[in-house]
């Protein structure tokens, strides 16, 4: 899957300062770690990785994480209307990065992607329009307004929480690719495959311009890096917050 056919409109390729692109490379490779570690604890990904998933979970996380994805954007849109400017330099480049991410997975059909990825999990749309929100939906989507969604001077703030979500979609769906899928010897789902690589590059979109912005703060970005972190932990406590549910709804789903 070459991330290169998508519909993007963005110039990827600009020039950074030396400073800004060592501090892009060690701010990428601590997020990376931090990723790592997030799954590594994780009881949903420790039931992954011990090869105890059965299809019932995955099913279940998955039609939910369809629910949430269905409003990413009004995440992407609380980045935006924080942005002071948009012709200031770093948040001018910020926007278009939101909105051409946004652009890109409407015109490039991922909804329709996610939608193949449930048929390969032996469901189809009739059961994801007739499934409600769980509580943990629920709470994951307040979760980045109850962060970032109240005053007016976090916009950096945001877009380091932001990037780090998107890292962590790209680990989480390389270990659901190698140790679900591949285990069962089933077909890799484009979305799956997709999103694995394709979040990398989101991830430096988000972090780009505060690393610009902040180029020459170090104690800002060690503050802003939090913003990485937290969002990172948070991700992967939405999927143990599936599993907390999955298991006080079918107790016994686990055994079979």
């Amino acid at each position: 899957m070459q991330t290169a056919t998508t519909s993007s409109r963005l110039n990827r390729d600009i020039e950074l300062s030396p400073h800004v692109r060592v501090k892009q490379q060690e701010i990428s490779e601590r997020a990376i770690a931090h990723c790592q570690m997030a799954l590594d604890r994780s009881c949903f990904f420790s039931l992954l990785r011990a090869g105890d998933m059965p299809q019932s979970l995955m099913q279940y996380a998955f039609l939910q994480y369809g629910l949430w994805r269905d409003r990413l954007h009004q995440w992407f849109g609380l980045c935006i209307v924080k942005a002071p400017s948009c012709t200031h330099p770093d948040q001018k480049l910020a926007i278009m990065s939101l909105a051409d991410h946004t652009f890109t997975d409407l015109q490039d059909g991922h909804s329709e992607m996610f939608m193949e990825l449930l048929q390969a999990l032996n469901l189809d749309e009739s059961v994801l329009q007739s499934t409600q929100r769980s509580p943990a939906t629920l709470a994951y989507e307040r979760s980045f307004f109850d962060r970032f969604g109240h005053g007016t001077d976090n916009f950096y703030e945001a877009l380091a929480g932001l990037s780090g979500r998107e890292l962590c979609v790209s680990l989480r769906n390389q270990r659901i690719l190698q140790q679900y899928f591949d285990v069962h010897q089933l077909a890799h789902p484009e979305w799956l495959a997709l999103h694995a690589e394709l979040e990398v590059d989101h991830f430096l979109d988000a972090i780009r311009p505060v690393l610009i912005h902040y180029a020459e703060d170090s104690r800002k970005l060690l503050e802003l890096w939090q913003a990485v972190e937290q969002s990172i932990d948070r991700h992967v406590q939405y999927f143990d917050d599936l599993l907390s549910e999955f298991e006080a709804r079918i107790p016994s789903s686990l055994d079979d």
